[in-house]
């Protein structure tokens, strides 16, 4: 009794601590926390910029040299395909923003980016951290997002279903509603002039990254570290021309990485889903394995328990009857409780056996892409590698027909 005493006031001292120990802000928010002072007019909203956006690759939260058997290290990287695949799908249902395209890094060139890391995806629950900011540095959101999955979805028939607005059969569907409904949101704070100059930041940052003496007058940053135009271009400016020819050819070659990814997700759907589907039974399997282990264990102690008080109270009656009771009492309390609790570590081992079959599902995701060569005017090169080094060797590539352009008579 006195255990169970102390185990209660410790659970209602764990409550207390929990309630008395919350935090609450007052004064302003910051300025990345309010971009604008005035929500934009709902008739407005249609008739503003669209604005291109970029989504990296998520960071799949593998930690170097991971060593947790319960982290499925190939899933997590194909997870960061597909959830930012997921995502691009979800913010184009707005309708309120240009391009929306996966890259395979922050270094491609936007407008507003959206970075994911996966904090956790074990099919009962799925947490991401994301933060989304435009191209001058303004933050418009950098919090994390989850969806539980509820018990019951596999086996919801109406969670199945493929068509408008249906999950299609991905339990985590939700998390990326919710992230796309955030952004929505925050677009509403957004004002015209600011989502105008995106665009031309977006120009210019692109310059700075082909050439940094050629635009480093054109733009710059302030004490913030936020980007701002410091002399525009005219659009006839033979340089600025240049820029924009080079800037489609860039946004060309990231849309060709759509179809990539667009393969990718559609070449690993049905796999991933059965590994949903399957690891989620798994989960629930091996939690209901654990709740019977100590449910086992807490009896079979109980039961030893009795049989030592079986054995003192015999003991203490002073009548062989009395002894006789008691110690059969303790032999048969003992047995019962050493029985559970050998049912117990066969329990856990069930358990255990239910986690590694869930490392187990699947193994062969593969985001490697083909090699290719791209032509720019008379000169081509031949990229090879994941998406992340094409893309790489592509920049470089640009970077060389730039420098081409603007000493023509140099050989390269």
């Amino acid at each position: 009794m006195k255990v169970i005493a102390q185990i209660i006031l410790f659970a209602f001292f764990i409550s207390s601590c929990q309630t008395t120990g919350s935090i609450m802000n007052f004064g302003p928010k910051t300025s990345n926390e309010i971009l604008e002072s005035e929500k934009v007019a709902d008739h407005e909203e249609y008739s503003r910029p669209r604005i291109d956006v970029a989504i990296p690759i998520f960071d799949p939260g593998v930690p170097k040299n991971s060593k947790d058997e319960d982290l499925w290290i190939e899933l997590r990287k194909a997870e960061s395909i597909r959830f930012a695949h997921k995502l691009k799908l979800e913010i184009e249902k707005i309708d309120k923003f240009g391009a929306v395209r996966v890259v395979p890094d922050s270094q491609a060139t936007s407008d507003l980016y959206i970075v994911g890391k996966i904090l956790e995806s074990n099919s009962e629950e799925v947490e991401l951290d994301i933060k989304v900011a435009d191209i001058s540095g303004n933050v418009w959101i950098d919090d994390e997002f989850e969806h539980n999955v509820p018990d019951d979805y596999f086996t919801n028939s109406k969670n199945l279903q493929s068509g408008p607005g249906a999950s299609d059969g991905d339990a985590y569907n939700p998390v990326f509603v919710k992230i796309a409904k955030a952004i929505e949101e925050k677009l509403k704070y957004i004002s015209t002039d600011n989502l105008d100059n995106l665009s031309d930041l977006s120009d210019f940052r692109f310059g700075l990254n082909l050439s940094e003496e050629s635009f480093a007058d054109n733009i710059q940053t302030n004490e913030n570290g936020k980007y701002f135009i410091s002399n525009k271009l005219s659009n006839e400016d033979p340089k600025f021309v240049r820029l924009k020819n080079l800037r489609v050819r860039d946004q060309l070659f990231v849309d060709e990485l759509q179809v990539h990814y667009t393969n990718f997700n559609e070449n690993i759907e049905d796999s991933y889903l059965t590994w949903q589907r399957q690891t989620h039974q798994e989960m629930q399997a091996a939690s209901k394995a654990n709740t019977e282990a100590i449910g086992k264990a807490l009896g079979g102690i109980a039961l030893l328990g009795l049989a030592v008080l079986a054995a003192a109270a015999g003991a203490d009656s002073g009548s062989l009857g009395g002894q006789s009771l008691g110690m059969m009492g303790a032999v048969g309390g003992g047995v019962a409780g050493a029985s559970l609790l050998q049912d117990s570590f066969k329990k856990s081992e069930e358990a255990k056996v239910h986690r590694d079959a869930i490392n187990e599902l699947g193994k062969s995701l593969d985001a490697e892409m083909s090699s290719k060569v791209v032509q720019l005017d008379e000169e081509t090169v031949e990229l090879k590698g994941s998406a992340k080094e094409q893309f790489s060797q592509w920049r470089d590539f640009l970077k060389r027909m730039y420098e081409k352009e603007k000493t023509p008579d140099t050989q390269l």
